[in-house]
């Protein structure tokens, strides 16, 4: 089995609509402009994703100085490779590939739902990709906006001083009384208009951004890639009839479908990839999960390449 390789269009993110006429995008394009739109004047149109997605995946194959110059084709740039070499890149992860291809379960499966393998293994990736995209830089769970922003009220009205710092230096500092209470009172103001205004839902989140590295919980890469894959898979029907190897046993069941795309790439281990446990239970590790954050918003990200 092989997998059809995607074409370059030698084209910039900002010609985006060409790729949406890639036939191997099909199945990106169907999940990134739920997913992912392309916000102009409060309309939504065709998404960008497949375009970053698809120069990503023609990036990866070239060496650096090959990016290098790819960039300043595309965007007429004078950027030096010094700098260019400066910014922060994450190279697209293709190496679950053989993984995917020898999986015989899982390939029956998507045999079973009449599925072009190309075109699925490029969404797979696609959805790899974004997810590790949004788990870097990504939200820690600790004490919610809102119980930060009341704690500092209550230190700013002991407080004697104020020093602020960027990268462990002092970059400002005051004593002064008057200052420290106009601050105080702000705070107090702002706080009340949350509370009047009923505003405060998001910032009781359990979730704040520390943008110093930290990286999402695997716990919620899960849960981001199975509400992507559901929506894929939510007006699809398996028919075993399709699969062209009448003695294999096919599963069709779609938690289990998710559950073998997710210890492909990795999120976990074995246990994903098994349909029954060791005392010939079904395995239900997937909805469990799921079941936990069944209540809760999934928390803000920060894209680097796949932005909304």
């Amino acid at each position: 089995m092989e997998i059809e390789e995607l074409p370059d269009l030698g084209e910039n993110i900002e010609e985006y609509y060409e790729y949406h006429g890639v036939e191997l995008l099909d199945y990106v394009c169907e999940v990134t402009n739920t997913f992912l739109p392309n916000l102009q004047q409060e309309h939504m149109i065709e998404s960008k994703a497949p375009a970053i997605f698809s120069n990503r995946y023609s990036e990866s194959k070239l060496s650096m100085e090959e990016r290098y110059q790819r960039h300043k084709e595309f965007y007429i740039s004078n950027e030096t490779i010094e700098d260019y070499l400066k910014r922060d890149y994450r190279k697209l992860d293709t190496s679950f590939k053989e993984k995917f291809l020898t999986n015989e379960d899982l390939q029956n499966t998507i045999e079973a739902f009449g599925l072009d393998v190309s075109k699925f293994w490029y969404l797979l990736l696609f959805v790899y990709d974004y997810i590790e995209d949004i788990g870097i830089n990504a939200p820690t769970l600790g004490k919610t906006v809102l119980e930060d922003i009341n704690d500092l009220t209550t230190k700013l009205s002991e407080a004697t001083s104020i020093t602020l710092k960027k990268d462990n230096r002092k970059s400002y500092a005051t004593e002064s009384e008057r200052t420290i209470k106009e601050i105080s009172v702000a705070l107090n103001f702002y706080l009340q208009v949350l509370k009047d205004n009923e505003l405060n839902n998001s910032m009781n989140s359990r979730t704040s951004f520390d943008l110093k590295g930290n990286y999402l919980d695997i716990s919620y890469k899960k849960w981001k890639f199975a509400e992507i894959f559901q929506f894929f898979l939510e007006d699809k029907k398996a028919n075993k009839s399709k699969v062209l190897d009448k003695r294999v046993k096919v599963s069709t069941d779609k938690w289990m479908f998710i559950s073998r795309l997710i210890y492909t790439v990795g999120y976990d281990g074995k246990r994903y990839n098994e349909e029954y446990d060791s005392e010939g239970n079904k395995n239900r590790m997937l909805s469990n999960l799921l079941r936990r954050y069944s209540k809760e918003e999934f928390p803000t990200v920060i894209g680097h390449y796949y932005m909304r």
